[in-house]
């Protein structure tokens, strides 16, 4: 079969606090081709799936901290190892998602051989030509480089639901990446989505357009505070002489585009964005469009965009204050990372942003937001699930959220968050000696401008973009849904740790989400 080729099966689910209706049907776009006509439909993922949720599941009803929370676990069949597209899969799997005018979706993978990621609907090519792409970027056969490359591109998903669908662009598409091997691939992937409602107040989300000058990486934190300031200015308007008090929430941004990605990084000097398209350029360079790539209809600079994108991600989440306000690190900006000489098709360089503002205050229910200090014993990638978990619970997981989401988030631009492996020994260590072979520091000698902190720092920059700041793990059961071999890991990039700071990191978590328990009993009352 084609490489989209995958099943799935609805193995478990919960309903909690709403109501099922048919799904939408789905139609992906058939991108334009200069040389090749577009592959037909048959080429796309063929996807079986049936939910196994009980016909007499719960009609929507409130749920104690607010109703509309939805979660599903499905499990992917891919069989063997590769890139597929599953987006049909999950509207079919996940039905909730018909019914939510303003929402956002958690998608969630248990496993540490695959990873999630959006890109190209259309071209089957883009999905080979990311696979070979990843494999030379982390090269090896082994379980462990598997372990990396998946914490290169990620396990968890933060995506935006407008008008009952994904707010995907036009060429968006549900990515997973299976590196493992074909043992793995046969036992499948679970994937825990977890949505929360917000159709009682569609006015939290937005979507703007924000203009690349040209392609490179550019500064847009002012752009993303005017995009929320509608939503911000709500919150101060329901305080005043509302009953309704203020909470800390989660602020989403989905770049709504396969050749573009969002980013946080340094917000100071300049030269930190020049430095950082450099090292992109070298880590995905475009000779490749000659030697390696078949998707290469649309110039030189496409997939290599489409590379660039998987690596730094489309979706970023960052936690707010009870004023709506971005709770970033000092020297930490929202990055938009335009990829292409002269944009994406048939937008130039005309970016659309779906931004959602998560209210604490509302249906997703704020149970709890605190900053603890991770501190480090060096440079390199440690498990700090325990006194990550620890945290969680003290603000409410398991008490207070039984079901839901905990959002962590490092306010640093030289360290990053990553889900790892925390059952096999070197897996931290496989994971930094990938991300020094991918950055290395004599680029700090061949090209780099941000120099006047050391050799480690604009190393350090690039690898927290490529890692990420931000990771969104499910509350299932009362527990932080990480699957068996899965831990929270803090990736130190710098010898002595970050300016100001040394190895002492500071990671905000918000917890959100609702106890079932307390709606359940109020109904036996």
């Amino acid at each position: 079969p084609h490489r989209g080729s995958m099943s799935c099966a609805a193995r478990s689910s919960r309903i909690i606090g709403s109501c099922r209706i048919a799904p939408a049907n789905n139609r992906l776009a058939s991108k334009p081709r200069a040389c090749k006509p577009t592959p037909p439909r048959r080429d796309m993922a063929k996807t079986s799936a049936t939910s196994t949720a009980p016909k007499d599941a719960p009609a929507s009803s409130p749920a104690a901290g607010g109703d509309g929370w939805t979660q599903r676990v499905l499990t992917l069949n891919p069989k063997r190892r590769g890139i597929f597209i599953w987006t049909d899969t999950l509207r079919k799997n996940v039905p909730e998602i018909a019914s939510c005018k303003a929402g956002v979706l958690n998608l969630f993978l248990r496993s540490t051989t695959a990873a999630l990621s959006v890109n190209e609907n259309a071209d089957p090519d883009v999905r080979t030509d990311l696979e070979n792409a990843l494999d030379r970027i982390v090269p090896g056969t082994d379980v462990l480089d598997a372990i990396a490359r998946s914490a290169f591109v990620g396990v968890s998903l933060d995506l935006p639901v407008q008008g009952g669908k994904l707010a995907l662009g036009t060429w968006q598409g549900l990515y997973l990446c299976e590196w493992g091997d074909a043992s793995s691939s046969q036992r499948g992937c679970q994937v825990v989505a977890t949505l929360v409602d917000s159709s009682s107040d569609v006015r939290v989300t937005r979507n703007v357009t924000v203009e690349a000058p040209r392609r490179g990486c550019h500064l847009v934190q002012d752009e993303v505070d005017d995009a929320f300031k509608p939503a911000r200015d709500r919150l101060g308007s329901a305080g005043e002489g509302s009953t309704r008090a203020r909470k800390p929430g989660l602020a989403n941004l989905l770049v709504r585009h396969t050749s573009a990605s969002l980013t946080m990084n340094e917000n100071a000097d300049p030269t930190v964005r020049g430095d950082l398209e450099a090292a992109l350029n070298r880590i995905v360079p475009e000779e490749w469009h000659r030697t390696l790539f078949e998707h290469v209809e649309e110039g030189p600079d496409d997939m290599t965009a489409h590379v660039k994108s998987a690596l730094l991600g489309c979706s970023l989440t960052v936690p707010t204050d009870p004023t709506g306000r971005m709770k970033t690190g000092w020297w930490q900006g929202v990055y938009l990372c335009e990829h292409r000489n002269v944009g994406g098709m048939g937008v130039g360089h005309a970016r659309e942003v779906a931004t959602t503002l998560v209210d604490g205050a509302g249906v997703a229910n704020t149970a709890g937001q605190t900053t603890v200090t991770l501190a480090g014993a060096g440079r390199g990638c440690r498990d700090v699930t325990a006194e990550i978990a620890a945290a969680a619970k003290a603000i409410g997981v398991g008490s207070e959220v039984r079901t839901g989401w905990l959002n962590v988030f490092v306010q640093h631009t030289s360290a990053s968050l990553a889900v790892c492996d925390s059952t096999i020994a070197g897996a931290g260590d496989r994971l930094e000696r990938a991300l020094n072979e991918t950055v290395p520091e004599s680029w700090n000698d061949e090209f780099f401008v941000h120099t006047y902190e050391g050799p480690d720092d604009m190393p350090g920059h690039v690898k927290a973009s490529i890692v990420g700041p931000s990771v969104t793990v499910p509350v299932v059961d009362g527990e932080l849904g990480l699957g068996d071999r899965q831990g929270l890991f803090l990736c130190e990039h710098r010898d002595a740790g970050g300016y100001g700071c040394n190895l002492n990191r500071k990671v905000v978590l918000t917890l959100q989400g609702v106890d079932e328990r307390v709606k359940t009993n109020e109904r036996c009352d």
